[in-house]
């Protein structure tokens, strides 16, 4: 009952600020607001052509909803945008306190301080400004397509804007069309920046506007896999002798119905495997960031802590809680049952298996999740892991290697040579032209 109510306080607070009843209830009224939306942003594109300087705002509330780096560089360089990020609250209606908040608020600023990027916090007196009257943006990026934030920050502010979406992760399950597709505000966004062309079909099958504003460009979150320039740190654990690197990346969802993590069923075991390859292989155990929540709610703190604390001690493994990028590009394979990382670790093209939970698993992904997993080795006990790393990892002995290279040049490699940032650009440039 106390989730039941948190979840309907919630839905009034939105009601209520968002002005929102009619507007997407009544399907009458919610087609002909579609179509004067989607109308202003074609007319919003128009009045930027001839515009000697574009002002463009990426919107962010959380780090991890970031994945536009080279996007935003790219403009910076370019002659005719001023691309700046603009920093405001993250659930502001979901019973966080007001500390909470703040300290994301901080954990932003400084992420996109380190960056060097220009950056907004519009805020005055404890007051959250509106951006238009502010800076006026010509463009406006959103990183994320929810009201979980204050509403003069949602897209129904910005008609006259040009609105732009790149989603914040690969969309690879089934289960998530609905939010992934269509929302209101997937059903307004001037351009929908989309990974594949599996990608645009399905948004094309599964919103009302019927994929009118997804254009397939890459994903541009994954953009560093891509590219020759970048040189990735070395983030593992110093060793006497050069060993093997695999990655153990297990996902957070524990708890029954949807379910992918074998992480219950095989986290001792990954310990003894740890153990009995200390010679020839150092493992970096990289949980999700929502695993060791649940484990304290399941385990207690206690065993969690100690749990995690096994990982550290070893002179073979350890404990990687930040970004993956150079864990990634500086590993030899990885073992995972996570959603996002069965496309992300493809584009590095090295050795991965799937801890196979249920034999559901697969239905549970999208025509494009399937592929992606369909391009990994398949763990359903202890012992196949074992086999996978003797055999693969440390023997060399590579079957997968040709589908995951067939899976990546179909589907992960640059769009007729152009970059996920330069391609962008490119469509909204068109859009603007045309």
């Amino acid at each position: 009952m106390k989730n039941y109510d948190k979840s309907l306080v919630y839905r009034l607070r939105l009601a209520i600020a968002y002005h929102d009843a009619l507007r997407s209830k009544a399907p009458f009224l919610t087609k002909r607001y579609m179509q004067r939306f989607r109308q202003s942003q074609l007319e919003a594109a128009r009045r930027l052509k001839g515009k000697n300087c574009i002002e463009v705002a990426f919107f962010l509330t959380t780090p991890g909803m970031w994945k536009a780096d080279y996007l935003f560089r790219a403009m910076h360089e370019r002659d005719g945008y001023h691309p700046y990020v603009v920093i405001y609250p993250y659930s502001q209606y979901k019973g966080f306190s007001k500390e909470e908040i703040d300290e994301t608020l901080s954990r932003t600023e400084e992420f996109v301080k380190e960056r060097g990027f220009e950056y907004i916090i519009p805020r005055r007196n404890d007051r959250w400004l509106d951006i238009k009257q502010l800076h006026k943006p010509d463009i406006v990026f959103f990183s994320t397509p929810y009201k979980d934030h204050l509403p003069q920050y949602f897209i129904y502010h910005f008609r006259d804007t040009l609105t732009c979406y790149i989603p914040y992760g690969f969309t690879n399950f089934s289960y998530m069309y609905g939010s992934n597709y269509n929302l209101m505000f997937h059903n307004l966004v001037g351009c929908y920046f989309l990974e594949s062309d599996i990608h645009r079909e399905l948004f094309a099958q599964h919103s009302r506007c019927k994929g009118d504003s997804g254009r397939v460009t890459g994903y541009p979150g994954t953009e560093v896999f891509l590219r020759k320039d970048y040189h990735p740190a070395d983030v593992w654990k110093p060793q006497a002798k050069t060993k093997k690197r695999v990655i153990w990346a297990p996902h957070h969802s524990i708890e029954e119905g949807f379910a992918l993590s074998s992480f219950l069923v095989i986290c001792d075991d990954m310990l003894k495997l740890a153990d009995k390859y200390a010679d020839t292989v150092q493992f970096a155990f990289k949980p999700h960031q929502l695993l060791k929540f649940k484990l304290q709610q399941l385990w207690g703190s206690e065993r969690t802590d100690k749990y995690y604390a096994e990982w550290s001690r070893r002179a073979n493994t350890q404990v990687e809680e930040s970004s993956y990028i150079d864990l990634f590009l500086t590993s030899d394979a990885m073992i995972h049952d996570s959603g996002s990382f069965t496309t992300d670790y493809i584009f590095t093209r090295k050795p991965v298996l799937f801890t196979v939970r249920s034999e559901e698993v697969r239905s549970k992904f999208s025509p494009f999740g399937e592929r992606m997993f369909d391009a990994h080795y398949h763990a359903r006990d202890v012992e196949a892991i074992d086999k996978f790393i003797s055999y693969v990892v440390l023997a060399g002995n590579d079957p997968m290697q040709d589908v995951r290279q067939q899976m990546y040049e179909r589907y992960l490699q640059p769009i007729e040579g152009m970059m996920p940032s330069e391609r962008i650009i490119y469509e909204i440039e068109k859009m603007i032209n045309e």
